[in-house]
């Protein structure tokens, strides 16, 4: 696993350096039109697209090593598209619950908690007060 993290560290380094290049004649204030703008761009972004893909190349590996050592599980294999004959009919959508069905679910828990209140506050309150 140590030689995949530092195949990363590194390439990302890279890409730093990279960026670096790409935006040191402007942060520098190198005299425009001048060739040293020119090599610099084209060295970054030279050093930008090869450790980008050696990021790339890196972290496929990773993973391969990952899966290969049953730490990342395997991706499903992919279905072939079903027939038309083996379509199945959708399931039905669920019943939306009405204001009663609420209503009857929710009564013995109000009642339950307004036992255990009253049994808290050791009966001070009537049922008159709620």
């Amino acid at each position: 696993m140590t030689r995949y993290l530092a195949g990363l560290i590194t390439a990302t380094a890279a890409l730093g350096a990279g960026v670096w290049l790409m935006l040191a004649p402007y942060g520098l204030d190198y005299p425009s039109g001048g060739t040293a703008v020119k090599v610099d761009m084209w060295t970054g972004a030279g050093a930008c697209a090869l450790s980008l893909a050696t990021i790339v190349v890196w972290a496929r590996a990773w993973r391969a090593q990952l899966r290969a050592d049953g730490l990342l599980p395997e991706r499903p294999a992919e279905q072939p598209a079903a027939s038309s004959e083996q379509e199945q009919p959708p399931a039905p959508a669920p019943a939306v619950p009405t204001t009663e069905d609420l209503h009857s679910l929710l009564k013995p828990l109000v009642a339950a908690l307004a036992a255990d209140q009253l049994e808290r506050t050791g009966n001070r309150h009537t049922e008159e007060d709620w």
